[in-house]
C-alpha cells in the first residue's frame, strides 16, 4: 500500500514512510518546494503592488483629465458668452458698411478698388454652406498636432483657396483685420471683419469631442511609450486643443497670407496723379451722426468706401 509524503510529495510504500521523511533526498526535496513556495509568494505581492500603483496613477490621470474638462467647459461657457457680445457688436458695424456700400454713387475711382480685388480674388466664392463639410475632412487629430504655422497653412490652402491656388479671401485692411470673400449666393464681394462668420463656421464644422478624445489617448500613449519623459501630455493636450478656437493667431496668419498691399497702394497714387480729374458725386450722402461716427471708428484716417459726413461737417 502506497501513500504521499506530505513533505516531498512523493508516492512510496506506507510501510517507510517515517523513514523516507528521515531521509536525506526527502528533506532536500521538502527545502526546494518551501523555497519555491517562497518565490511564489513574493512574485504574487510584487503583482499586487505593481498592480496598486498603475491604479493610483490611472486614478491620478481620472482625475486631472475631469479637471482638465471642467477647465474647459468654464472657458467655453465664457468664450460663448464673449463671442454672442462681440457678434453684435460685429453685426451692428457690418450693416453699417453694407448699408453705406449699398448707397455709393460715386464713379470710376471707387469702382476701381472693387475691380482692382477682382484682379487678386478667385472666381470661386466662398460657399459658407460646404465649410462645415471641408472642416471634418482636413481638421482631425493629425491635422490639428501639426505647428501653428503649418495648421493655418493646411486650412488657407485646402479650404481658402480654389484649385489654382488663388485665394477666395482677401485681407483688404491688415491693421484692422477686415478681409472680403464673394458670397456664394450673389457672387458680390462681402466684407466680414476678423472673419467673423468664417470662424463660427469652422467651429460648428469641428468634430470637437472625437479630436479631443483622439489627441489625448494618443498624447498619453507617446508619453508612456517615451518612459513618461518630456512635456507632461494633459498640458500639451491644453496648448495644441487651443487651435481649434480658431482665435487671433489664425486671424493673424491668414491676413499676412493674403493681404493685398498693391490695392491701396494702386489706389492711392492714382488718386494723387488724377485728384484733379476725380469725378464728382452725382447726388450728395447724408448719414445720421451715429453712422458717421461709427464709420470713423471702423475706418480711422482711410478714405471711407462711401463719402459723405452729416451735413455742416467737412471729411478728413
Amino acid at each position: 500500500m502506497t501513500t504521499i509524503c506530505e513533505l516531498c510529495e512523493s508516492e512510496i510504500s506506507k510501510y517507510n514512510l517515517i523513514k523516507h521523511q528521515k531521509s536525506d533526498s526527502c528533506s532536500k526535496i521538502n527545502k526546494l518546494l518551501l523555497k519555491k513556495q517562497e518565490q511564489y509568494k513574493i512574485e504574487i505581492n510584487n503583482i499586487n503592488l505593481n498592480y496598486k500603483n498603475k491604479e493610483n496613477d490611472f486614478q491620478e490621470k481620472i482625475k486631472l483629465l475631469e479637471l482638465e474638462v471642467s477647465k474647459l467647459t468654464q472657458e467655453n461657457t465664457s468664450l460663448k458668452s464673449e463671442n454672442k457680445s462681440l457678434e453684435k457688436s460685429n453685426e451692428s458695424f457690418r450693416k453699417i458698411v453694407e448699408k453705406a456700400a449699398t448707397k455709393t454713387t460715386i464713379k470710376n475711382n471707387n469702382n476701381y478698388s472693387h475691380n482692382n480685388y477682382l484682379n487678386y480674388i478667385s472666381t470661386e466664392p466662398l460657399k459658407m454652406s460646404e465649410i462645415p463639410k471641408q472642416i471634418k475632412q482636413f481638421i482631425n487629430c493629425e491635422t490639428v498636432m501639426y505647428d501653428d504655422s503649418d495648421f493655418h497653412d493646411h486650412i488657407v490652402d485646402n479650404i481658402l483657396k480654389d484649385k489654382n491656388g488663388k485665394d477666395k479671401v482677401l485681407c483688404t485692411d491688415i491693421n484692422r483685420k477686415n478681409f472680403t470673400y464673394k458670397d456664394e449666393t450673389s457672387g458680390e464681394l462681402i466684407s466680414d471683419p476678423e472673419l467673423e462668420r468664417l470662424r463660427e463656421q469652422f467651429k460648428k464644422g469641428s468634430d470637437i469631442r472625437q479630436i479631443r478624445r483622439d489627441l489625448l489617448e494618443k498624447l498619453v500613449v507617446e508619453y508612456e511609450e517615451n518612459g513618461s519623459i518630456g512635456v507632461d501630455p494633459y498640458k500639451r493636450f491644453s496648448d495644441i486643443i487651443q487651435k481649434l478656437n480658431f482665435g487671433s493667431p489664425f486671424v493673424d496668419h491668414v491676413a499676412k497670407k493674403t493681404y493685398v498691399k498693391r490695392c491701396s497702394t494702386v489706389k492711392t497714387n492714382t488718386l494723387e496723379k488724377n485728384s484733379e480729374t476725380i469725378n464728382k458725386i452725382e447726388e450728395d450722402i447724408e448719414y445720421s451722426e451715429e453712422e458717421y461716427q461709427k464709420l470713423l471708428e471702423e475706418f480711422g484716417d482711410e478714405p471711407f468706401p462711401i463719402l459723405g459726413p452729416p451735413t455742416g461737417q467737412s471729411g478728413e
